[in-house]
């Protein structure tokens, strides 16, 4: 039988009450990491495994070490150890953790008292009973709607004696014995709250504010909910007016776009001097569930009928939010954010005079508007001064702040600052009880990892937030972590991995009606494609960004596809397309990131380069620098430009110092850059333009051995193509073919490759071999030139109509 008391130290565990104790101070813990020590603590005669703990403390199962080292390190605070002196939690290596500390264990009410405590907190009990139907309709309109402590999970079992522990029993089982069967509820795999539906013209507010707080109280008691921003999106883009009620057609299309099993509709009326709402929740078959409760107050109203609903549907009503303010207020505000009306939001939060109150909550719920409205500096100030005053708390209230803070650094580009913020939400706020606010947190932080270049932990902060919004039904965040995950293995050198990410999300956001995250995903779909050399798809998934253009308010972003678009039209050779782009007005403004200028300049000296203009090119390419830049995709750029300037001083004759490389770089060194080794290519081009043979033998070899392990196929492509002429330059037609062989297959597709598979077949003196490559490389120029003397035979005749020139 369970103990009542653990005692160790100044410390005291009550398992039934849910309750530790240092001293006459409750320790506050959050659920999961009570869970945790009380395991530890009760199975302290053995080491608990990794595994074991994970099986009993997440649902299914999953989790990863960085979840249960939170969860440990959250244990170890709450009793003042810590990963150093391990005096109470101590690490097995390589299998999970003991608990070490003395301990003792108490009964201090006796025997009957404590059979009754354990009999109130057994397993099979758990749902308080909210009021029936019946008493509700009879009760005081001034009622408050039932609130379980945390879902019932964190029961106070009241030790009064051992008949009130058995009356409390009594009135659980009479609960148990009238709710409906499990098998008759509606599957809450996942719900879509619809806006509420009210006839008060004097409270325009409750369609969207009371919506979202509806579908706030049912995913508080553990239902999968599609967030409100993603309810309002899906129903505008199915063409449902901003007041208007969707048609059964259109509620089936929100259905299928949400993959939702239910919908809720809500009513909320006057009843007299009090407000009566009703929530029902309607899958296609059977009848609709209903929650109904009556209140004064119109957010009181519709929080009971949501707590009614969630116990009809089998599930533990969650304790009452303490928000701060007005609940109405809040709801106000919400929906004038729902509207993207930031300024009414803003009003809204000032003029309530409890909010005003607390100071510290109003500024958080500014500080978000301002997020939303883009003024990142107002929100940054509002949000440094709330952590500072702060400092020290373990708290939900600085979690948030901290995910608020992490945000802006994202937006403003500080993304090491970013990370520093979302560990620190992440370590107060590791148990998932709030699902929203961790997969936020990890999200956040995966984001700086990518930019940093942390790959191995950005896979992982993605996937715990991905698995968070999954449970939280929240299906746009859900896409906003595909959209990065396709990202981060663009950067990884995996992009055939990378596009069913890419897919997904873009399919995702176009049902949601979202064009800006969809340009931004067709975007990086773009590079996956190119970087397979899938150069016709690849132009046409950028063609789909470009498609809706005159969507794009911000310049910068119209700036961006521009510039993909015109990359695409190169690949595949429609230059008069690309300079037209080019040369658009719009180009010459000032982008918030420099790293367009340089693509821009890059851009328009390939396209010079194309139509055999090397020294046009070089000189295009003069202020752009070939330092590494901060982050791993910019860096692209930069390593292009190195590449371009090292044929470019090929085909003129003269070594070039480019900006940021200095005298090292001149001379040929052999260097490589760990994930982008077109660097090594362009250290190899130098080497050889320098005299530096065998120097640049090695280099093309190294930069090749590193592209083959990352598998790009763009990279290889490049790499073989400038060793290969390297080697027919020295008369060694054997090797240049064995090296050649590693794009043949490519040769079909990419103009580059076919230029490739051209040069060794002339090198060779295969005629039959020649006028196959030419006529394929003919096929893929597009407005490209085919360098006159691949035009000629290798027994000295030539092939009429090709054009002169070279790329």
């Amino acid at each position: 039988m369970q103990p009542l008391v653990f005692r160790f130290g100044s410390y005291r565990l009550l398992p039934a009450a849910r309750e530790l104790w240092n001293g006459d101070t409750l320790v506050a813990l959050p659920p999961r990491a009570f869970s945790c020590l009380v395991m530890l603590v009760e199975q302290r005669e053995r080491a608990v495994g990794r595994e074991e703990l994970i099986g009993a403390l997440w649902p299914r199962g999953h989790a990863s070490d960085v979840q249960l080292g939170q969860l440990i390190l959250q244990c170890r605070r709450a009793i003042d150890d810590d990963g150093q002196s391990q005096h109470a939690i101590r690490t097995v290596a390589g299998f999970g953790y003991r608990w070490i500390a003395p301990t003792e264990v108490e009964h201090p009410f006796g025997a009957a008292a404590e059979a009754a405590a354990n009999a109130a907190a057994a397993p099979t009990t758990g749902v308080p009973a909210p009021v029936p139907e019946a008493q509700a309709a009879s009760q005081s309109t001034s009622a408050a709607p039932p609130a379980p402590t945390d879902g019932g999970r964190r029961r106070a079992v009241r030790y009064a004696g051992a008949a009130l522990a058995i009356a409390a029993l009594i009135v659980a089982a009479s609960w148990f014995a009238r709710r409906p069967a499990p098998e008759a509820a509606i599957a809450a795999d996942r719900i879509v709250v619809l806006p509420v539906a009210s006839d008060d013209v004097d409270e325009p507010w409750i369609r969207l504010g009371g919506m979202d707080l509806v579908g706030d109280r049912l995913r508080r008691s553990g239902i999968a909910v599609v967030p409100s921003d993603a309810t309002v999106s899906m129903l505008r883009s199915l063409g449902v007016a901003p007041a208007a009620a969707p048609d059964e057609a259109q509620l089936a299309g929100l259905r299928r776009m949400a993959g939702a099993a239910a919908l809720v509709r809500t009513t909320l009326a006057r009843s007299g001097d009090a407000w009566l709402a009703t929530a029902s929740a309607a899958a296609d078959v059977g009848p609709p569930l209903l929650g109904r409760y009556q209140d004064v107050s119109p957010v009181a109203a519709l929080r009971g009928a949501a707590d009614r609903l969630s116990a009809v549907l089998g599930h533990v009503p969650a304790a009452p939010a303490d928000a701060g303010g007005s609940s109405e207020t809040l709801q106000r505000a919400r929906a004038a954010m729902l509207a993207n009306e930031p300024t009414a939001a803003r009003a809204i939060l000032l003029a309530d005079p409890a909010l005003v109150r607390d100071e510290p909550r109003l500024r958080q719920h500014l500080a978000e508007v301002d997020i939303r409205s883009g003024r990142f500096e107002d929100a940054r100030a509002a949000l440094d001064a709330l952590l500072a005053e702060t400092q020290g708390e373990v708290s939900v209230f600085r979690a948030e702040v901290l995910a608020a803070r992490a945000t802006v650094a994202i937006r403003t580009g500080a993304f090491s600052d970013a990370g520093r913020y979302a560990s620190e939400g992440i370590e107060l706020h590791a148990d998932d009880d709030d699902a929203i606010l961790v997969g936020r947190l990890h999200l956040t932080r995966g984001v700086s990892r990518i930019s940093m270049q942390d790959y191995s932990g950005a896979l992982v902060d993605n996937g715990i937030a991905r698995e968070e919004f999954q449970r939280a039904g929240d299906i746009a965040s859900v896409a906003r972590v595909d959209g990065n995950l396709g990202a981060l293995e663009n950067l990884r050198g995996h992009p055939a991995l990378a596009v069913p990410y890419l897919e997904s999300a873009i399919a995702q956001f176009q049902s949601l009606g979202v064009i800006q995250e969809q340009i931004s995903n067709l975007q990086n779909l773009f590079v996956s494609l190119r970087q397979q050399l899938l150069n016709a798809q690849a132009l046409a998934a950028i063609d789909r960004a470009w498609a809706m253009r005159e969507r794009m308010v911000n310049p910068d972003s119209l700036l961006s596809v521009r510039m993909f678009r015109v990359q695409g039209l190169l690949r595949v050779g429609r230059h008069g397309e690309a300079a037209g782009l080019l040369d658009d007005p719009a180009n010459d403004r000032t982008p918030a990131d420099p790293i367009e200028n340089d693509r821009i300049r890059l851009l328009r000296a390939e396209l010079a380069w194309d139509r055999g203009q090397p020294a046009e090119a070089l000189g295009l390419l003069e202020a752009v620098p070939e330092d590494e830049a901060a982050s791993a995709d910019n860096d692209v750029v930069r390593a292009a430009v190195a590449v371009l300037r090292s044929r470019l001083e090929q085909a003129i004759g003269t070594p070039v110092t480019p900006p940021g490389a200095g005298e090292a770089a001149v001379a040929g060194p052999e260097r490589s850059h760990p994930r982008v080794p077109l660097r090594g290519l362009a250290a190899a081009n130098r080497a050889w333009t320098a005299g530096h043979l065998d120097q640049a033998e090695r280099t093309y070899q190294s930069a090749l051995s590193l592209a083959d392990a990352q598998g790009v196929a763009e990279t290889t492509a490049a790499i073989v193509a400038d060793y290969t002429r390297f080697l027919l330059a020295a008369g060694r037609v054997r090797e240049a073919a064995a090296i050649a062989g590693r794009v043949a297959l490519w040769a079909e597709q990419d103009y580059g490759c076919a230029l490739t598979r051209l040069r060794l077949a002339h090198a060779q003196g295969r005629i039959d071999a020649w006028r196959a490559a030419l006529d394929q490389a003919r096929a893929l120029a597009g407005e490209r030139t085919i360098p006159a003397e691949l035009a000629v035979a290798p027994d000295g005749g030539s092939l009429a109509g090709t054009r002169s020139g070279e790329r």
